[in-house]
């Protein structure tokens, strides 16, 4: 079986059909233009396809991971979604619903409780963002910067976490909600002293086609 292969994880998918699926747990993630309308396009198509299921795993499980808890809550959401579907049939509105279930604060860009925003944009959908993040530290340790979203539509919203680095390796910092083609600004957050260096999405954690950090 296929896999691909998301920092510590490996994740495994199954393509079937005559026209590319995308599978979970034996069940078509992908949309109506996925099934119907990229077979057109190719092997590009296949390949690129192929593993978004599984990367939208993996975005679920960035957007639940706690540094206190780690993958404690997407571990139990999986659970709990494997428990509640075990021998039945399975759709992408049955997993929308388990994600909802274990959803955080921050997860909740509606205010509704719901997660149609992330599944619309990222199963339903078939939008790319880009992103660049544009940063200065200060000598005193203060973090600033803009983190710009671009290549979407104006009601494409995604949480964009931010990281930073003192050495010993990438710790979340936070995240910030960027709506359509616009930019948000991040103004002189207070740090201990020797921040080495900060960037969004250091654990891939958004599908995009092209991430930039500089100073």
């Amino acid at each position: 079986m296929p896999a691909i292969d998301v920092l510590d994880s490996t994740i495994h998918y199954e393509a079937a059909g005559s026209g590319p699926f995308v599978y979970l747990h034996g069940n078509p993630t992908s949309s109506h233009a996925w099934r119907h309308v990229l077979p057109k396009t190719g092997g590009v198509a296949r390949f690129s396809i192929y593993p978004k299921g599984a990367y939208i795993l993996h975005m679920i499980r960035m957007l639940m991971f706690d540094p206190k808890t780690g993958d404690e809550r997407f571990k139990a959401m999986m659970q709990d979604f494997v428990k509640t579907y075990f021998n039945k049939d399975i759709s992408t509105e049955d997993l929308k619903r388990a994600v909802e279930k274990h959803m955080t604060k921050e997860m909740d860009v509606d205010g509704n409780h719901k997660m149609d925003w992330f599944f619309d944009e990222w199963v339903y959908g078939t939008e790319m963002p880009s992103y660049k993040f544009n940063y200065q530290i200060g000598a005193d340790g203060a973090l600033s910067g803009t983190i710009t979203q671009s290549g979407v539509s104006d009601k494409f919203v995604m949480r964009v976490p931010v990281y930073i680095d003192f050495g010993k390796g990438w710790a979340r910092l936070g995240s910030a909600t960027v709506v359509g083609n616009s930019s948000v600004d991040l103004n002189n957050i207070k740090l201990p002293k020797g921040l080495k260096r900060a960037s969004i999405c250091a654990l891939n954690d958004v599908l995009a086609l092209n991430i930039q950090s500089s100073k």
